[in-house]
C-alpha cells in the first residue's frame, strides 16, 4: 500500500512537471507548449492529453539539475571545494564515428551520452578526506579492485566484476579519457577501446567490451553477456535496446521485491501482469510487463519463470535452456509499432526504445506470442491467462501459439 501511495505522488510531481516545464526545469519539446496546455480545462483534458502525447523524457539538462543536491551533499561531506570547475569533472574525448552514434541518440531522446560522461565528477574531493583519515595508496587499491574483478568474472557473474572494475576506475581519479574504435577481428567489426590516464600517473587502455557491426549497425559484446557485461545489446538504427539470453539478470530469477522498489520510483512507471500455472511437474510463471522505463525509454517485457512446486515466496528461476520458449513482442502507441522484437528462443524478451516522449502504460498496447511445448502447457496457460485477476488480456491461439494483447 504505501509503494502506491508513493508511486502516486511521484507521478503527480511527474506529471507536473510534463504540464509546467518552465517551474521545474524539465525539457519544453514543441509538442509540450503553453498554447496547447492553455486549451486544457479539466483532469480529464490532462490525462487524455498526456495519454496521446506522452510526457517528455530526461534529457541532459534536467539530469544535472536533479543532481544539484547530491552535488552539494558530496561537496560537503567530501570537504573539498573546487577553485577551478573544469577540475570537477573527467576529461573525456570521443572519436568522430562514436560522436556521430552519440549524436543520434541525442536527437532521437535529447540525452546526451557524451556530455553525461564529461560531467561525471571526479572523486578528489571524496579522496581529501580519505587521505587525512588512512593515507590510500591509489594504485595498489586500484590493482586489488581489479584482481577481485577477475575473480568474479570467471565465477561467471559479469555484471557484478563490471560494477567493480568501474568502482577500481573511479576512485583512482581518472584525468583523462580517450574512446575510440579500433578494427576488429571480423570483417564489419569496430571494436571500442578507452585510453585511461589517471591520477598516479598510470596509463592503460581499457576495453569495455563493445563491439558495433558497421553492416548491421548492431552494438554487442564479443562473449555475448551485452555490452560492457550489462545483459543488454543495442540496435543503434531503431534505438532499442534488449536482453540477451546469457545476462547476468538470468541468475537473479524473479521475485515480487523487483517489482515493488520499481514501483515505488519514479524511474520506472509500467504495468504487469502474470500468469501462473502448473506444467510438467514444476510451477511455472508468465509475466508480462509495459511501460516507461529510465526516464528515456517505453517497452515492453514478457519473461518465463519456475521452481519446484510447493515452494512458498515470490521467489521464481529464470526458465532454464531446456524450458525457454519462442517468443516475440510488439508495443504500440496508438497505431505506431515503436518497438518489435522476436520471434526468438529466449526466457526473457525485452525491448526498450530511446525516446523524447514517454507514454503512459495504459497508453501502449503489448502484443505478445509465445509457442507452448505441446497442448497440456497451452491448456494450462490459457486457462491462467482467463484466471488472472484484471481480465484485460485477450488471446487466440493458433497451433501451438498464443497471440496474447494486452
Amino acid at each position: 500500500m504505501f509503494s502506491k501511495i508513493f508511486s502516486t505522488f511521484l507521478s503527480v510531481i511527474l506529471m507536473l512537471q510534463t504540464l509546467f516545464p518552465f517551474f521545474s526545469g524539465a525539457r519544453n519539446d514543441k509538442t509540450f507548449t503553453q498554447a496547447d496546455l492553455s486549451s486544457l480545462h479539466s483532469v480529464s483534458d490532462y490525462v487524455d492529453y498526456i495519454r496521446e502525447n506522452g510526457a517528455p523524457s530526461m534529457d541532459t539538462e534536467t539530469f544535472f539539475k536533479n543532481l544539484k543536491p547530491i552535488k552539494f551533499l558530496r561537496t560537503l561531506f567530501g570537504g573539498t571545494i573546487f577553485e577551478n570547475e573544469e577540475d570537477k569533472y573527467l576529461h573525456v574525448t570521443m572519436s568522430d564515428d562514436l560522436a556521430e552514434m552519440c549524436d543520434l541518440v541525442t536527437e532521437a531522446s535529447g540525452f546526451d551520452l557524451l556530455g553525461t560522461m564529461q560531467h561525471i565528477p571526479k572523486t578528489l574531493g571524496t579522496l581529501t578526506a580519505l587521505k587525512r583519515a588512512v593515507h590510500p595508496d591509489l594504485s595498489a587499491f586500484r590493482q586489488k579492485v581489479f584482481s577481485l574483478c577477475d575473480e568474479v568474472r570467471a565465477k561467471g557473474h559479469t555484471g557484478a566484476a563490471t560494477l567493480l572494475y568501474l568502482f577500481g576506475v573511479f576512485f583512482s581519479v581518472v584525468d583523462d579519457m580517450s574512446i575510440y574504435t579500433v578494427e576488429g577481428e571480423n570483417e564489419n567489426e569496430l571494436v571500442v577501446l578507452m585510453d585511461v590516464t589517471y591520477r598516479d600517473g598510470t596509463t592503460e587502455t581499457v576495453d569495455p567490451d563493445i563491439v558495433i557491426n558497421i553492416e548491421t549497425n548492431m552494438a554487442y559484446a564479443k562473449q555475448g553477456f551485452g555490452v560492457s557485461g550489462s545483459g543488454f545489446e543495442v540496435d543503434l538504427d531503431k534505438l532499442v535496446v534488449y536482453t540477451v539470453v546469457n545476462s547476468w539478470q538470468r541468475n537473479y530469477g524473479f521475485y515480487l521485491g523487483y517489482d515493488l522498489s520499481s514501483d515505488s520510483n519514479p524511474v520506472f512507471n509500467y504495468n504487469t501482469r502474470r500468469f501462473k500455472f502448473d506444467y510438467a511437474g514444476k510451477a511455472w510463471m508468465i509475466q508480462i510487463w509495459k511501460g516507461n522505463y529510465a526516464l528515456v525509454t517505453n517497452g515492453a517485457e514478457v519473461g518465463v519463470y519456475n521452481r519446484a512446486p510447493g515452494k512458498i515466496g515470490t521467489f521464481y528461476n529464470a526458465a532454464a535452456d531446456e524450458d525457454m520458449l519462442v517468443m516475440s513482442m510488439d508495443v504500440y502507441h496508438g497505431d505506431e509499432c515503436i518497438v518489435s522484437r522476436g520471434p526468438e528462443l529466449h526466457w526473457w524478451v525485452t525491448g526498450f526504445k530511446l525516446t523524447k516522449q514517454l507514454y503512459t502504460p495504459s497508453s501502449l498496447t503489448l502484443k505478445f506470442s509465445i509457442e507452448m511445448k505441446d497442448d497440456e502447457m497451452l491448456k494450462a496457460f490459457t486457462d491462467a491467462i482467463e484466471k488472472e485477476a484484471n481480465h484485460d488480456v485477450s488471446y487466440t491461439v493458433d497451433g501451438l501459439t498464443v497471440y496474447g494483447t494486452w
